[in-house]
């Protein structure tokens, strides 16, 4: 019950017009399919008596009663729908935007499937779930109330057989409620691996036929597929052996009944209407306790669901009530800074300082720190040990979607919304005019290919830039990053996929920007590197050198060799 009204009071509590709608819905459709049973013995009894008049009489009710239960059946499968899509919405909106609001250190831990298991498949599970709850409860007591009532009138011999059934199928609910947790609970986990390798499979469709690895993919998938039959009839499995122990308990009762049933109209001390009335409020009383068994164990799935759900949402946020900058960012300063991720530590005492506008670039080896340098900057991490100053003020005094709408950060592959051109390269800055967009995109050397297609800077973008070469989507980029504006530039290989003339052509951009801005670039290629005023050079973590590229090709042997080829 606490984890209901948690629910409800988070979630339902904006819709409970529609929840009483729906309760109120279902409640006359139970009462009225209620009375069913007891009309329908005595059409039985009507027939076995011959009298036609009062058989007349039965099925009349008997036909309204049908006609008025589907008409409600049908308002509550539509007030149902329509409640459970506006929760499930607001849910996973909510789900949503917290993904984006915690701490990259927190998200690092969750594999991409497993944040999709949770947005559609724990929400769906806990709104179904707690509709269902909800909704049945009172169902359940009026099925219970209408068929007690009825039974006991009925025959209270037979009544006390039935009442048995009470404790014995709580009894087997208990034994089993356990073991179905933790059957749950591995499903999902093996869920979120299992979804986690599609994402990143069909995301990787032609690297992984480039290297050839079709069979060992799919020999994986098809391990992926097995183990997932062996877990999902694992839980069959569970499930088929309580409904069994249910079932059986339930046929001996019945047989039971029916025996003394039996006799009672052979000694002429009950009817036979009377008997399918029994039986059909007996089957109501059934299926009402079955219900409460039926979620009681279906709570379990929802609890390992709801527990997922609330890791997200209780996980720490970003804070953004920090200061404002005012003026713009002149200086970065980084001290004796220290930082890793998890056992793996990256950045070993990096000292640098940088100031006023210019373009600085950071050379070295794959994983030596250029791009955690980067992400420290916007802080998507907090450096543990040492300092990052931004206009000498510690980074982390600062407000972080503040700090980053003065950084504009472009990596070596430019990311892609649904939308159109035009929409992907403004990203929301709709103060942006089209007619400014089309003419950095002629500076960037872009708009000839963009005129080409059937609508121009108003084409689709396919799914990832597919309709775009490598290069075409570095220089998308590139525009965006000139229509920001920002103080802090951060370019992370932006060149690498184009030629000679193109990227001498960006080099002059690049130029252009840094008489106003701070660009602090990463490449491996030389020409935006010998544009530098200033390359830190950085090995095992640490900036080994620092000067001028002419400078460092003179005096640093090990700078050198990056560049002998």
């Amino acid at each position: 019950m606490k984890l209901n009204k948690e629910i409800y009071i988070k979630y339902f509590k904006k819709n409970r017009k529609g929840l009483l709608l729906l309760i109120l819905i279902i409640g006359m459709g139970t009462i009225v399919s209620g009375i069913n049973p007891y009309v329908y013995g005595k059409i039985v009894d009507s027939i076995s008596d011959k009298n036609v008049y009062s058989l007349k009489k039965w099925l009349l009710l008997f036909g309204t009663i049908l006609i008025v239960t589907l008409i409600l059946e049908s308002i509550e499968s539509l007030v149902g729908n329509w409640l459970t899509n506006i929760t499930e919405n607001q849910m996973k909106l909510n789900l949503f935007g917290h993904i984006f609001s915690i701490k990259c250190k927190k998200i690092d831990i969750y594999e991409t499937g497993e944040l999709f298991n949770k947005i559609e498949f724990d929400i769906e599970n806990i709104v179904s779930y707690y509709l269902d709850c909800m909704t049945s409860i009172l169902m359940i007591v009026v099925n219970l109330g209408i068929s007690v009532y009825f039974i006991l009138n009925i025959s209270k011999s037979l009544a006390g057989i039935t009442f048995i059934t009470i404790p014995m199928l709580y009894f087997i609910n208990f034994i089993f409620q356990k073991k179905v947790y933790m059957m749950n609970q591995k499903i999902r986990i093996f869920t979120d691996k299992y979804y986690s390798f599609l994402n990143e499979s069909l995301s990787e469709v032609i690297q992984i036929k480039a290297f050839g690895l079709e069979n060992i993919v799919s020999q994986r998938y098809k391990e992926y597929l097995k183990e997932r039959l062996r877990i999902l009839l694992k839980k069959e499995v569970l499930l088929q052996k309580i409904g069994f122990i249910r079932g059986g308990s339930g046929n001996i009762i019945n047989v039971i009944i029916l025996f003394i049933a039996g006799m009672s109209i052979v000694a002429g001390n009950m009817t036979i209407g009377m008997l399918v009335s029994f039986c059909s409020y007996m089957e109501k009383f059934f299926e009402a306790l079955s219900k409460i068994m039926e979620l009681n164990l279906n709570k379990q799935e929802v609890v390992v669901s709801y527990e997922r759900m609330n890791e997200i949402l209780n996980s720490e946020k970003e804070e953004n009530n920090g200061i404002i900058l005012k003026e713009p960012i002149q200086k970065i300063q980084f001290r004796q800074v220290i930082f890793g991720y998890k056992d793996n530590l990256v950045l070993k005492k990096i000292d640098l300082s940088i100031e006023n506008p210019g373009l600085y670039s950071l050379v070295g080896s794959n994983g030596c720190g250029k791009s955690t340098i980067f992400k420290l900057l916007e802080r998507f991490y907090e450096c543990k040990v040492g300092k990052i100053e931004i206009n000498q003020v510690p980074i982390n005094k600062y407000s972080a979607s503040d700090l980053r709408n003065n950084i504009v950060y472009m990596p070596k592959k430019p990311f892609f919304l649904q939308g159109t051109i035009m929409d992907n390269l403004k990203l929301g800055q709709n103060e942006i005019s089209d007619l400014e967009v089309i003419e950095v995109c002629k500076k960037v050397g872009i708009h000839s290919d963009i005129q080409k297609l059937e609508k121009g800077y108003y084409e689709l973008i396919e799914s990832g830039g597919e309709n775009f070469s490598s290069g075409q989507k570095q220089k998308l980029g590139f525009v965006r990053v000139l229509l920001k504006k920002a103080d802090i530039v951060l370019l992370d290989e932006v060149t690498s996929d184009l030629d000679g003339e193109a990227e001498r052509q960006i080099c002059n951009q690049i130029e252009e920007i840094a008489k106003k801005a701070i660009v602090l670039n990463i490449a491996h290629k030389p020409e935006s590197i010998r544009r530098s005023k200033k390359v830190f050079f950085i090995q095992g973590g640490k900036i080994v050198a620092e000067g001028t590229h002419k400078a460092l090709m003179k005096n640093c042997v090990d700078y050198k060799k990056i560049f002998a080829n």
